[in-house]
């Protein structure tokens, strides 16, 4: 076999070894992904590559270096040190959960929520690297938004992304969950948004390597028995901090939904279903608070 001295074969072979990878998810679209790290070589966007043209070792070989980490399960927003999320470019470094396209979702159902209110006041529970937080502070410019997570590390990328982006309606604060908010913003609070970690400590070994081997533990799973104890939390907490009216969104996998509703009944919510979105990976359940009447409370959830 001949060496791939072109785009066109370059991204051809490096298909083929993301394709055999069992490092990484099997629904990644792994020629996307190689145009993307071929762009990143070559200073491009992917879809200005032009396959005819043909590349000097040293570049042939830094292309085939980030495909063989690709494959060993190095995220690709790490390779790159970008992603975009819902139309904006935010700088990535490991050390915090990575921003996830799926994540798209919340943002957009919370958007659905927040257009029919003045001035909002947001709260994305376990931000992360606060993309959540960031892309609706940019969707709504006369929103409070507060994101809050334990991590420094990604409490510094959302800062350091906010700032890149001119956002100074976004807050980023350190602490466990709700407590990190002042206390002047409880019941005040529009929209509560949260991904929270979900994942059993007895699952952890199930998932591929670019999950378990480049992700902090601590954004995979609480570590209680069936992982969901945040999620009690995250649950439980919010009708302290929402006003009557108010919504709670939680993005999850599919197979926990159900559970995640009947949590959210039990704290009084009403339930508004659950979203989804074309390709599946992940689910938004919706709860809202009374506008009006005696909370509902169990003391179980």
């Amino acid at each position: 076999m001949t060496e791939p001295m072109t785009v066109g074969d370059l991204l051809d072979t490096a298909e083929r070894v993301l394709k055999d990878s069992t490092a990484i998810f099997e629904d990644h679209d792994n020629r996307r992904e190689a145009e993307d790290l071929m762009g990143h070589c070559l200073h491009l966007d992917a879809d200005e590559l032009d396959l005819e043209e043909s590349l000097p070792r040293r570049t042939r070989e830094h292309f085939l270096s980030l495909v063989a980490r690709r494959a060993a399960g190095e995220p690709l927003p790490i390779l790159v040190g970008r992603i975009m999320f819902y139309g904006l470019d935010l700088k990535v470094r490991a050390g915090a959960f990575i921003p996830r396209p799926s994540s798209e979702l919340l943002v957009a159902r919370a958007a659905r929520v927040l257009r029919r209110r003045k001035a909002p006041v947001v709260v994305d529970a376990c931000t992360g690297a606060g993309p959540i937080a960031i892309a609706l502070a940019d969707e709504f410019p006369n929103a409070q938004v507060w994101g809050t997570d334990i991590s420094d590390e990604g409490l510094s990328q959302g800062r350091m992304n906010a700032r890149r982006l001119s956002l100074d309606n976004v807050k980023f604060r350190k602490g466990d969950m709700y407590g990190a908010l002042p206390d002047a913003v409880r019941g005040t609070v529009d929209v509560v948004t949260a991904h929270v970690p979900y994942v059993p400590p007895d699952e952890l070994d199930d998932l591929p390597r670019e999950v378990k081997d480049f992700e902090p533990i601590y954004t995979l799973t609480d570590e209680s028995g069936d992982g969901l104890d945040l999620m009690r939390r995250a649950i439980r907490e919010a009708p302290d901090w929402l006003k009557p009216g108010g919504w709670l969104l939680l993005e999850m996998s599919e197979d926990i939904s159900h559970n995640a509703q009947k949590m959210c009944g039990g704290a009084g919510f009403e339930d508004k279903g659950v979203a989804s979105d074309n390709d599946g990976l992940s689910v938004v359940v919706e709860a809202m608070l009374p506008k009006k009447g005696p909370r509902k409370t169990s003391a179980v959830l």
